[in-house]
Formats: structure tokens, C-alpha cells, sequence
């Protein structure tokens, strides 16, 4: 294993001065700020509590790479969705198929999209139907709080399918009354307007929040209609706390070439509602515990059905002269009708903390109960359901899987070291035991600087689309195993007044990993376990917010980010879908900066290089991705309780794919204004 690493982390260093060197000078640019800092200033970063983790820590004491983005950088930057905020940090790779979070594949360090764990306030909401649903939820971008990501294997923390990293957005209701409206209008019928309410009723702080976003779509197939509703209500009182949160989102987008360019016209409605409840009480042992519910209605339509689309004539689909099929050697097949599917998850999670001589000891069990019924994914039912929620919906299969944790996580620190280290245990009655165990060691070797290191495990369980899904391009595999992976990484912390940088290198060994292959381009999609897949890599990240008058005039903070990854894969020549087609090396600067008085600017840039290539069902051959730089701008007038701001993202007009044929939107304008008052 050791001589593993130390090769991979040698071909790294010359892989990276074979790319782009000049971004490295950067990096070395940014570090020069350390320069001119004593050592008895301040660490006012490490104050700030991570609450990710099994055991809250101050982020001075985390031993792993961990990003926090604030409330207040969210609200300066050029963001609409989650997935906006998540692509501007180091690792993140967004791969959008739509505008406005319509849908997105999330992936962590070269990961897929399936391999990494979405929270909002410590619960999880992963939809065991596929990967693509779990940034599918109704939480509006001015009621975050802040989000807490940690990258790398975290099945000791988490539980399953923290295979490449977790992501807990965090909401707060404030202890006031107070009211926010904004409507934003843009290019392409772009309508997105926002009421959002902090009251309190009695002792119970309360968030309510209603949002609409519409747009007619940048090209044909891709309007959308967007309804997300969230609750949240806290009540706390000395050391007990009952928090409590539901959502609501209801959107229909249309999908073109979203999962395949061979039938483009495709259409997606999705509902979903989500709830949970938790409950933390006591003093030396801290007992808490947490339900949680989740229902998710997908409706897709591989051709899109209404008026000036595919209307059902008799048993037939047709649009003008068009019927909707497929052609196969053996003759034509008229399409049926859509995919319905519904998935149901229960989650119940109980938790024990205490202080020992041993330092901070947490203990936690967990059942996650999943559910789906489907007229495509599952086995065969016995009897047709229909469904009285969506329209025209019935289920003839099903598939049910019951999943269970068992933890215990142990941190220790003192003087200069600190140490993280536990074991999760997971059982399944189709895939038996899986045990992840971990550690991170940290080591302050000057006041303000720290090494690190952490070898982690954790596991992947295949979602239902993995193991059932099939159509005109597509072949199911219900024998996949789960994917499993193993993470070592070391890296250096800085931490100054104005300054914080993380340095990393990291090595993550994936085996049976889950993928979407294709022999040759003419043969169908297949899901397989690729024997392994080999990702190592470099990360730095760099905050610089000065707190000199002087400087403030000119900057009021700046993040720089920038990972390089390499993969290989232990395999047969084939074509990948998802798992090789990583951002070699991903750029992100952003910058918040005043202009004059009361207006200020932000602003994010990002060059980003993927790997691999994409299948062009026009052209009929695998086509490179090319190199993508995007500018996005946003300006904001502020003045007492009224906001104005403008917006432009895509400033390039840049014409790029994420996934496959799927062309993403050039540039596009909006602007509005936010009113905020007291009641």
C-alpha cells in the first residue's frame, strides 16, 4: 500500500507539470499573503464549530478537508440554486444537464454522482431511485445558513454512500419577526419570486419560506416550472432542542437529451416532500435522536407528450407524422407510455455522546428502511397499484431493502495533537456485513500550521436504477454488488487572522465500483462493477478576507480553489458513462469586492478541464470535452431595507456539455430586487 501511494503521489507531481503550470504559480501568488502575519495573531476561523461530524469539533481541530461557505458569501455571489455554491468550491464538479438546479449530477473528487451523502440539518435525503434526485429537494438559497462539506470517504460518520464525501446544508430560524420578498426576472421568461418569514411563537423560533421559478427554456425542450415550500420551526431551552422541518417541491421540466441524445425530446415532473423531527437533550451524556420521512413521485417521459408534442392516438404516440418508437432488427416498436416511479424512505437514527479521559465518545445507531414501486424498476407485482397523487400513474413492480448502522466514533486532542478515529458497521440482508473503519491524526507542528493524515473506508450501496433499470438503450444488472473504497490523504492546514489554506494530496482505491459501460458505441448502455478504479489527486484551497480599512476598500474577501485529479480503471476496454468522465483540473476564484458606496460586486471565474469524451448521437462518434471557462457576475445596491441586483451569468457565451450532447445555456441576464421589514 505504501509504495502504492508514494507512486501514484510521484506521477501525480509530474502530471501536474505536464498541465497547467501557470496555475500552480497562482496558487504560490496566494500564498505570498502569508507574508508579514506574526504568530501571535488571532485564529478567529478556527472558532467556527463543524457540525458534520460525529463529534462537533471547532474546524481548528478537524483533521480532514473540510470547506465552510457562510451565509453572507451566498448571499454576495452569483448563485440561484445549491449546486450554484457547491461548484465554486475545490473537488466539486456540478454536472448540470438543465438551468436552475432543474437537474444536476453532484460529484466529489472525480467521484459519480451516486457516491456522495446531501444532509439539510444533519439529515440525510439521498433518494435510493438514483443519484440524479438527491440535490431534488424544496430548500430555497436565502434561507442556508451555511454549508459544511467534508471530502473523502466518511462511511464512519454517515453511514452508507458517503463514499466520496458529505454535504450538510444548514438552516437556522433567527430569533426575530422578520419578512423577505424578492422577484428576479430574466432572459428566455425567467421569473423566480421568494416570500420568506422568520416569526416567533412564543419560544419556537419558525422559518417558512414559499418559492415559484418558471422560464420558458434556452432552447427547445428546456422550460421549466419550479414550486418549493419549507418549513422549520426550533424550540431550545438550556440544553434541549427540538427541531423540526418539512418540504415540499413540485417541478416539471422539460429534459432534451437529458439521459439519452438517441431520443431527445424527452420531459421530467417531479414531487417530492420530505420531513423529519429532532430531539437532543441532557448534560455529561447528550442523548439525541432524529425520524425522517421522504416520498419522491418521477414521471418521465422519453417523449414528451401535451399540445405541439406526442399526443396518444388509439394504443400510438404522435406528433404530426412522427410516430413514438423504436426500430430494432425486428421490426418497429411503438412506445408505451412513461415511467412512473415512487420511492419511500424511512430514517431513524439515535445517538449517545460523553466525555471520558479518552476525550469525546459518540456512539449511534441508525435503520433506513427504502422503498420503490415502479412500472420499470423492481420485481413483479402481483397486482397493478395506481396512484391517486399523480395522474395516470400505476406501478407494477417493486423493490424493498432495510439498512443498518452501528457507530462509534472517538475524538481525542491535547495540547498540539488531536485525533479522530471509529468504525461503522453496516448490514443488509441482500449484501450481508460491511465494516468502514477510519482514523484522522493531526498534528500542529508551528502555532498556525498543521499536518494531517487520514485513511478511511466506506461503502456504496447500487441505487434501484442500478439494478433494474432497462430500455431501448439500456440493459439492468440486478446482480451488482455494492462498491467499496478505501482513502488515504495528508495534507498541510494554515491558519492566520485575515488568511486560511488547505493543502492536500489524497488517493481513494475503489473496488467492485458501479458504472454504466458500453462495449463498443453501438451496443447498449449495461451497468457493471468495474474490477477497480484507481482516483488520486492534489486540492488547494485558499480564504484571504482582510479586516485592514485600507484593504476593505478595495476587497472584502476572496477564496481561490483548485484540485487536479487522475484516474484508471482495472478493467476490459470500454466506454464509461459516468465514472471517467472527471474534471481533470478544476479552477474556481471568487471575489467580493465594493464598488462605491452602498454597491458591491460578485464575482466567480473557473476554468475546467474534463476527461474522457462524450457520445454525440448526431454525429455518431465519441467527441473530446473541450476546456470551459465561465464568468459569472452579480452587483448589489444596497440601500437601508431594499436590495437591487443584476446578474449575468456565462458572461463568455461559452458553448459547453457537461454530460454527453446535452448543450448548456449561453449567456444569460437577470436582475431584481429583495425588500426586507421588520413586523
Amino acid at each position: 500500500m505504501t509504495v502504492v501511494v508514494k507512486t501514484k503521489i510521484i506521477n501525480l507531481f509530474i502530471f501536474m507539470k505536464k498541465e497547467k503550470t501557470f496555475i500552480l504559480i497562482l496558487i504560490l501568488l496566494l500564498m505570498v499573503n502569508i507574508k508579514g502575519y506574526s504568530q501571535n495573531d488571532t485564529i478567529k476561523l478556527g472558532e467556527v464549530e463543524v457540525s458534520s461530524p460525529a463529534n462537533r469539533v471547532l474546524f481548528k481541530e478537524t483533521s480532514r478537508f473540510v470547506q465552510i461557505i457562510p451565509k453572507k458569501e451566498i448571499q454576495q455571489a452569483p448563485v440561484n440554486t445549491i449546486g450554484d455554491i457547491l461548484q465554486q468550491l475545490a473537488g466539486f464538479d456540478m454536472r448540470q444537464r438543465g438551468s436552475f438546479g432543474m437537474q444536476s449530477d453532484l460529484t466529489v473528487r472525480g467521484g459519480t454522482f451516486n457516491q456522495n451523502l446531501i444532509l439539510i440539518n444533519g439529515i440525510p435525503v439521498n433518494d435510493p431511485q438514483t443519484g440524479h434526485h438527491n440535490l431534488d429537494f424544496a430548500l430555497p438559497v436565502n434561507d442556508i445558513k451555511k454549508v459544511e462539506i467534508i471530502q473523502g470517504p466518511a462511511s464512519r460518520w454517515f453511514g452508507p454512500n458517503a463514499y466520496s464525501g458529505g454535504i450538510n446544508i444548514i438552516t437556522t430560524p433567527l430569533n426575530k419577526n422578520q419578512v423577505i420578498s424578492k422577484i428576479t426576472v430574466g432572459q428566455f421568461g425567467l421569473i423566480d419570486g421568494l416570500l420568506s418569514g422568520n416569526y416567533l411563537l412564543g419560544k419556537i423560533k419558525n422559518l417558512s419560506s414559499v418559492q415559484y421559478l418558471k422560464s420558458d427554456g434556452y432552447q427547445q425542450d428546456t422550460d421549466f416550472k419550479n414550486l418549493n415550500l419549507f418549513h422549520q420551526s426550533v424550540y431550545q431551552k438550556n440544553n434541549t432542542k427540538i427541531d423540526f422541518q418539512i418540504t415540499y417541491q413540485d417541478k416539471a421540466f422539460g429534459a432534451y437529451g437529458f439521459y439519452t441524445g438517441k431520443y431527445p425530446n424527452e420531459f421530467e415532473h417531479i414531487k417530492s416532500l420530505f420531513s423529519s423531527l429532532y430531539l437532543s437533550t441532557g448534560n455529561i451524556v447528550k442523548v439525541s435522536g432524529s425520524i425522517a420521512v421522504k416520498r419522491l413521485y418521477d414521471r418521465f417521459e422519453l417523449f414528451r407528450q401535451g399540445k405541439n408534442w406526442y399526443e396518444k392516438q388509439g394504443l400510438w404516440f404522435v406528433m404530426g407524422n412522427d410516430s413514438a418508437g423504436f426500430h430494432t432488427p425486428n421490426g418497429f416498436f411503438p412506445y408505451k407510455g412513461p415511467n412512473f416511479h415512487r420511492t419511500d424512505m424511512l430514517n431513524i437514527n439515535g445517538k449517545l455522546k460523553f466525555n471520558t479521559l479518552i476525550g469525546k465518545t459518540t456512539i449511534g445507531i441508525n435503520y433506513n428502511g427504502e422503498k420503490i414501486l415502479s412500472n420499470v424498476l423492481g420485481d413483479k407485482l402481483n397486482d397493478t397499484i395506481y396512484s391517486s397523487f399523480d395522474e395516470g400513474a400505476y406501478y407494477n413492480n417493486s423493490a424493498v431493502r432495510n439498512n443498518f448502522n452501528i457507530s462509534v466514533n472517538q475524538y481525542y486532542g491535547k495540547n498540539k495533537f488531536n485525533m479522530s478515529a471509529g468504525i461503522n458497521g453496516f448490514y443488509n440482508s441482500n449484501y450481508g456485513v460491511y465494516l468502514s473503519p477510519g482514523i484522522d491524526l493531526g498534528y500542529f507542528f508551528l502555532k498556525n500550521m498543521k499536518a494531517f493524515i487520514s485513511f478511511n473506508n466506506a461503502i456504496r450501496l447500487p441505487t434501484f436504477t442500478d439494478l433494474y433499470y432497462k430500455g431501448p438503450d439500456h440493459i439492468s444488472n440486478p446482480q451488482l454488488k455494492p462498491e467499496t473504497v478505501s482513502g488515504m490523504e495528508l495534507g498541510v492546514k494554515l491558519f492566520f487572522n485575515e488568511f486560511y489554506a488547505t493543502i492536500s494530496f489524497f488517493n481513494r482505491i475503489g473496488k467492485n465500483t458501479i458504472d454504466w459501460i458500453k462495449t463498443d458505441i453501438n451496443s447498449k448502455w449495461e451497468s457493471k462493477n468495474i474490477t477497480n478504479l484507481n482516483t488520486y489527486g492534489f486540492s488547494f484551497s485558499a480564504i484571504y478576507k482582510p479586516e485592514k480599512r485600507k484593504i476593505k476598500k478595495y476587497i472584502h474577501a476572496i477564496r481561490f480553489n483548485y484540485t487536479q485529479l487522475e484516474s484508471s480503471k482495472s478493467a476490459d476496454n470500454f466506454i464509461t458513462l459516468y465514472s471517467l468522465e472527471y474534471l481533470k483540473y478544476n479552477v474556481n476564484i471568487f471575489m467580493e469586492n465594493p464598488i462605491f458606496r452602498n454597491v458591491s460586486m460578485g464575482w466567480d471565474f473557473s476554468i475546467q478541464k474534463r476527461n474522457g469524451d462524450y457520445l454525440n448521437y448526431s454525429a455518431g462518434k465519441l467527441l473530446p470535452f473541450k476546456t470551459v471557462y465561465l464568468l459569472n457576475l452579480k452587483v448589489n445596491y444596497k440601500y437601508k431595507k431594499i436590495k437591487i441586483f443584476i446578474q449575468e451569468k456565462n458572461l463568455f457565451n461559452m458553448q459547453y456539455h457537461d454530460i454527453g450532447s446535452v448543450v448548456l445555456p449561453g449567456t444569460w441576464i437577470m436582475g431584481g430586487v429583495q425588500y426586507q421589514f421588520q413586523l
